[in-house]
Parts: structure tokens; sequence; C-alpha cells
């Protein structure tokens, strides 16, 4: 090889020069690059999060139930609108009690002691989605209609996530008043939500954004805004929504001190199995429950059949064992037929103590007392034992039935039987809930010696607070 000129020299040495130049920055760049953030993940919080509160939200709004209490003839006028969500009681019970307290607050009992409600068309209802974070819903819910001399209540979802909720319940008029709600799922309690802040905030003030992240005013909250309690939950906002398991979704979410409810009963039973298999398949398939008053000497001839009314969940009650009528029976004889159906309804599966119909309601004092309980009587007598007429019975539930109602029926007539479907659809459509008999009277306590025929201020005989049974003279 010969000799490098001294120009080809000076070439060389710059390109060794530039080479090793090129090496360090590179080196340098792999070893800051090293040791650097990634700023990836920070970048993908956010999003991230923005699509788990999306999928929070769609498996709460699928979950939640609508209900409505609305009457533009009542004064002051009534139009609350309130979300029920199954399995978490202490949640529904918050929301019960802030919506009646606003309702009394305003003059909605109409000088009762307690509300009255009222028939509610289910076209009132809002979709289930008009209740979750107003920025995902605002074209779900009709606009309010604030009016100062009517009862305008609503609830709404603010943020959800992990196993909490965050509810506030809003008062547009007669007053503007907003009251919030933090419910753990997980223990199935609620808490006034001021619990979440270090300091006392506006409840009207409080929201969240699409991330569900907690905002004061629109400005989410800083780790000072919150108290420990609070710093937990909106971590817990972040995460996938854990729904509650609820023990049966044919039960209400509400009480039938603020919903209008109805008792479907059905008296004689256990019927032919033919006829009984029509109205438990109609049950089902209208998703409610219905309570049976059994005869004891049917339930003893026909066992099977009264085990699968009570595999089906409904509420089994006394009718005595030999439909014997009370006012006429010796007071023994009443114990006699009264203890000898319990025991076959306990033979069959009934565990709570029954509550006891008196064959055609003759009933007097004597008998009322020895009856060991209350006597559940009815207020719509469909007539159906007598005139054996599919369309008259549904006719006179249509006709009859009203917010607090309890309607008697007998399975043991197979025109009643195929009437089934449809008297659930007239009571659904008229915005009547269907409830069992305890379900009916759930928070009015049953006395010894009373009779119940209905609940609420419908009719004198009716159970409320100021009139809580009937008592034989």
């Amino acid at each position: 090889m010969s000799p490098l000129s001294p120009r080809d020299t000076l070439v060389y040495s710059v390109f060794t020069a530039v080479s090793a130049l090129t090496v360090l920055v590179l080196l340098a760049g792999a070893i800051v690059t090293a040791f650097r953030d990634d700023p990836a993940p920070e970048q993908s919080v956010e999003p991230a999060q923005r699509a788990t509160a999306a999928e929070n939200r769609d498996a709460l709004s699928a979950a939640l139930r609508s209900y409505a209490v609305v009457s533009d003839k009542r004064t002051p006028r009534l139009d609350i609108h309130t979300f029920g969500l199954p399995g978490a009681a202490s949640l529904n019970s918050a929301i019960e009690e802030h919506v009646l307290s606003m309702i009394e607050e305003s003059g909605g009992f109409a000088g009762h002691a307690a509300f009255d409600p009222v028939q509610t068309a289910p076209v009132h209802r809002w979709p289930a989605t008009a209740f979750t974070p107003a920025q995902t819903s605002l074209d779900d819910a009709p606009p309010a209609r604030v009016d100062p001399r009517a009862v305008n209540i609503s609830t709404r979802v603010l943020a959800s996530g992990g196993n909490f909720v965050v509810t506030a319940v809003d008062a547009e008029s007669p007053r503007q008043q907003t009251r919030l709600l933090l419910t753990d799922l997980a223990h199935d309690r609620t808490v006034n939500a001021r619990r979440l802040f270090a300091a006392p905030v506006d409840p009207a003030a409080i929201g969240a954004d699409d991330t569900d992240t907690l905002t004061i005013d629109d400005e989410p909250v800083s780790d000072t805004d919150l108290s420990s309690i609070g710093d937990r939950v909106q971590k817990a906002l972040h995460i996938s929504f854990q729904l509650p398991q609820p023990d049966d979704l044919r039960s209400l979410d509400f009480s039938c001190a603020l919903l209008p409810c109805v008792a479907l009963t059905y008296d004689d039973g256990p019927g032919e199995a033919k006829s009984e298999r029509t109205i438990l398949d109609a049950a089902d398939e209208a998703n409610i429950r219905v309570t049976y008053f059994l005869l004891g000497k049917n339930t003893d001839s026909s066992p099977e059949v009264a085990e699968r009314i009570i595999a089906a969940g409904h509420e089994v009650d006394n009718h005595t064992f030999s439909h014997v009528r009370m006012d006429t029976t010796a007071s023994a004889k009443i114990r006699k037929e009264i203890g000898r159906t319990d025991k076959s309804l306990q033979s069959v599966g009934v565990k709570d103590e029954p509550l006891v119909r008196p064959p055609y309601g003759a009933l007097d004092k004597r008998a009322s007392h020895v009856l060991g309980g209350p006597a559940i009587i009815w207020d719509v007598d469909t007539g159906d034992w007598q005139h054996r007429d599919t369309k008259k019975t549904i006719r006179r539930v249509q006709s009859q039935t009203k917010p607090g109602s309890i309607v008697l029926m007998h399975s043991i007539h197979p025109s009643t039987a195929k009437a089934a479907p449809a008297v659930f659809s007239a009571v659904a459509d008229k915005g009547l809930y269907a409830v069992t008999v305890r379900e009916l009277f759930s928070g009015i306590e049953l006395k010894q010696g009373g009779s119940y025929f209905c609940r609420g201020y419908s009719d004198e005989l009716c159970s409320n607070p100021e009139h809580p049974a009937v008592m034989k003279n």
C-alpha cells in the first residue's frame, strides 16, 4: 500500500473525527433515553380514564330503573323523576327519604301525615341514560318544567367506579336545593357526600368530568380539596364499576310509601296444576310476584302444586283449612283451622309466619282477635268466583284498581287463570306496580285484631298513619 498523501490524510482524519462524534452523540442519547421517564404512560392516563368512565356509565345505565311521580291535578303539581339501582338498598332508601322530605317541605302531602302515592303513566318515565352524567345524556331527559307552584325533583349520578356511586338529588322548585349521596356498594352503605371534601362545599357546585374526576365549579378537584375518604373514592372512580347483585329483580327499588302499588291476590288454591301454571308463567313473563291465600285441605291434596308456587318466589299465606265462615264459627274451631293450615304450609316450604285472610271477608270482633294476627281483606273484588268470565275479571281490574288496592281473585277457576296475562298488563299499563301483600304494607305495623283492606288515602278503609287499621266494634 502506498503512503497517504497529505490531502488524503486530512480527509481521513476529519472522517474519523466525525464518526467518533456521531457515535458519542448516539450513545449519549441512548444513555439519556434509558434514564428518562417514558412520557407515553402519562399521555395515556386521561384517555384510559375516559374510556373506563364511559364503560362504567354504560354498565350503570343498563342496571338503572326509571320511576316517575307526575300529576298535574294535585296542588302543588308533582313532577318527580328518579332512578333506582337494584341491589343498592341503602341508596334507594336514602333517595326515597330525601324525595319524600322534599315533597313534604313543599306541601305535597296535602295535609296528610304521609304521602299519598299517585298513579303515573309509564310514558312519563325517563330513559335510564337520563340519570347518568349530563355530558353524555343531555338529549335523553325531557326539559324540566320549573314552576314555583310545583314539586320538581330529579336524581342524577355524578360519577361511578369501583364500588362507589356519587348521586345528586335536585329540587328545582319551589326551592332550589341539592343533596349529595355517597354509596359504598360493597357494604351497602350510603352517607352524605360532604365526607368526600376537606372543607364545606356547595353541593350544587359539585360535578364530575368525562373521566369521572370530581369537579368543583367545573374545575377538577385538587388533592387539598379532598378528605382522605375523598381521595380513596376518587381513585376508585377511575376503575371498572362493580355492580351490586340484587336478591330479586321483581322487588321494587322504592316502597309503596312513594310508589303507587297494588297487591294481586289469589284465594282457595292450590287449584289444578294447569291453571296454576298459567298464572305462574304469566307472572314470570310480567316479572312480578303475587300473593296466594291457600286452603290447608287443598295444600295437603296437591302439595307439589303448592311447592311450585313457593319455589317461584310468590308470597303464600293462610285461608283456613276448609274455608269456614269465621263470624259464625266457634273460637276453638277457628284456632284449629288456622293452626292446621299453618302446618300444611310449613310442610311445603313456607318459612314466614303466614298472614290470614278470612273466607268471604266475614269477621267480627271476637273472631278478629282469635286470629292472633291481622286479617288481610281487599278493596277490589273481581267477582271471578261468581261470573267465571275472563273478560269481566280483566275489566274490573282495569276500572277499579287504584294506588294501594288489594285485588281479590281465585286461582281455582280456569277463567281467572286465563285472565292473568291481561290482568298483569292492565295493572302495569295504568302505572301501578304489582307487589305482594307484605310489600304493600311495608313500613306499616300490622296489628292483631286489625283488618287491612288497602293502603293510602283513597278510601276510609285504607290503612295510613292517621288510620292504621280497621278495628271491629
